[in-house]
């Protein structure tokens, strides 16, 4: 997830349970140009493997001389492509869902990063472009014909994004047609939601977005409850309260303390959802410009 996948939230959720976690997605055009801002987004610690470094780009060589360069100077353990995303900068460069409405285009690229490297090279894709499009199953077919070993399908289309319930019954649908691993994607909000998707879909894994946002320990619990048939892991205000400040000091580590402010008014949002007063606390944190007024109101709500 552009924006919130750095390497403090991935290591924050490394170590709360995810079995392997992706950088922020990155221009397959930005990193041929040696942009420094792209190249700082590929960093990563050894703490956070298994990782991979998912880009996105609609020009077949470039994106092959994109993964050589991620592959021979960062090593990651897999590399995945993005034929999901709908942010408009990036479909009207023609790559992400703009892809779905050219299949050979979106194989040829496929084929080319596989072609360009020995790492494991994946996939992340929507069902279609628009409502009442669901080629699900031929990309899905498509991709493992281009040598792509898993794929993730999040089962709405480009222009829905997240405005209806995401249909697991297309997951189902393509695990059926290949014999790559399935991720599915999609309306995980729970450990129970990941469980009922692995059920029914019969999908080998399952990915978390937005869930882990709202709940970092939520892969803990998935665990938990696969393995033991109980979630024993339980948090309180006060818990995401400490893991919030927690996260505030390590990203002004990361990129200093003006930049950790800015950055970390986003997930304020996501931190105190169903927190009482959450509306004036995310008023107050959001309003603050100052790292040491931020710490000490964080500080002020453990009391």
């Amino acid at each position: 997830m552009a924006g919130y996948t750095d390497m403090v939230f991935r290591q924050i959720c490394k170590q709360r349970g995810a079995g392997l976690v992706y950088t922020e997605f990155v221009s397959a055009d930005a990193i041929v140009r040696h942009k420094a801002r792209t190249m700082t987004y590929l960093r990563f610690e050894e703490s956070e493997r298994p990782v991979g470094v998912q880009i996105f780009g609609s020009d077949p060589q470039t994106v092959a001389l994109a993964v050589e360069l991620i592959a021979e100077k960062f090593q990651p353990d897999l590399i995945d492509l993005n034929f999901g995303c709908s942010v408009r900068k990036v479909v009207k460069k023609q790559a992400g869902a703009a892809l779905l409405k050219d299949l050979p285009l979106l194989q040829k690229i496929a084929e080319a990063a596989v072609g360009a490297i020995n790492l494991p090279v994946t996939a992340k894709y929507r069902m279609g472009w628009s409502p009442g499009q669901n080629v699900a199953v031929e990309v899905a077919q498509r991709l493992e014909q281009a040598g792509v070993v898993a794929i993730t399908i999040h089962p709405r289309t480009a222009i829905e994004a997240f405005k209806k319930p995401a249909d697991w019954k297309v997951i189902a649908a393509v695990k059926a047609a290949v014999s790559i691993p399935v991720i599915g994607n999609g309306d995980i909000k729970t450990a129970e939601d990941a469980k009922r998707m692995l059920v029914e879909t019969g999908c080998d894994a399952v990915m978390i977005g937005r869930g882990a946002l709202a709940n970092p320990w939520i892969f803990q619990q998935v665990a938990e409850l696969l393995q033991t048939g109980i979630v024993s892991t339980c948090f309180s205000p006060s818990d995401k309260v400490l893991l919030c400040l927690e996260h505030l000091q390590r990203e002004a580590e990361l990129v200093g303390f003006d930049h950790a402010t800015r950055l970390m008014k986003k997930f304020y949002g996501w931190y105190f959802r169903g927190i009482p007063a959450a509306a004036r606390i995310r008023e107050q944190l959001v309003r603050s410009s100052d790292y040491r007024q931020t710490y000490q109101f964080l500080i002020s709500l453990l009391k």
